[in-house]
């Protein structure tokens, strides 16, 4: 158990990306954990990754973007592409949220919208990170629930329809 998450006011721009973060969370470990060990290497053509290769490289995203966000230096990539089993990605997956939340816990206002440096060398505002992470994870549980279909899974999503 962490520090209760940040509660920002209704009116803040982080209000609803923070809901649409915690959305995307939730979504992306439950497409990870519908999978069993045996389909970890699953891809549908060989030009494409794998679960596997997707899951270790949303990993490295997580902690780059909100990396970017906190100011802290990111973790080596190299430890994610050493991950081997299902339970290992799951655990790390896990750990690059949980380091997420508490990114979150510590941001305010004024802290996200301090200018800090982007792609090209371009000054950003850091709450523009959050919006690439959403995306970048969004776009790959979009890869994932096709996987998931290919499989006979039912992704998070659509559950319960």
């Amino acid at each position: 158990a962490g520090a209760p998450a940040t509660a920002f006011p209704a009116t803040s721009f982080l209000t609803p990306a923070k809901a649409t973060w915690e959305s995307t969370r939730a979504l992306v470990l439950g497409i990870a954990e519908i999978f069993p060990e045996d389909k970890y290497d699953f891809k549908p053509t060989p030009a494409v990754r794998s679960l596997r290769e997707n899951l270790i490289h949303l990993i490295a995203e997580n902690y780059f973007f909100f990396s970017k966000v906190s100011g802290d230096t990111p973790p080596d990539n190299a430890r994610f592409n050493a991950l081997k089993n299902r339970d290992e990605i799951l655990k790390e997956l896990r750990a690059s949220y949980d380091y997420d939340t508490k990114v979150w816990d510590s941001l305010t206002e004024e802290k996200a919208q301090q200018l800090v440096e982007g792609r090209n060398n371009q000054k950003v505002q850091r709450w523009s990170f959050i919006l690439g992470a959403i995306q970048d994870n969004m776009n790959h549980y979009g890869n994932l629930a096709v996987y998931a279909r290919l499989n006979g899974l039912v992704p998070p999503r659509s559950a319960g329809r």
